[in-house]
């Protein structure tokens, strides 16, 4: 089944979100260095990083 442009807007704007608050999470509670910290590190990396695909393809959707 094929999504919408904003269908797919949605779907990385709340992915990235919810992995970017789990993320935020990991890195407040354990201790710095720790593997769970750099999990959460990483998955920040990642949340920001859907948040931006979905604002970029929004972008790039608008202007063709």
């Amino acid at each position: 089944m094929d999504s919408s442009p904003m269908e797919r807007f949605v779907q990385l704007i709340v992915a990235g979100s919810i992995v970017l608050v789990g993320a935020l999470w990991l890195v407040a509670i354990f201790e710095w260095g720790s593997t769970l910290w750099i999990v959460g590190i990483v998955l920040a990396v990642l949340g920001i990083g859907g948040l931006a695909a979905g604002i970029v393809s929004e972008l790039e959707a608008s202007v063709l």
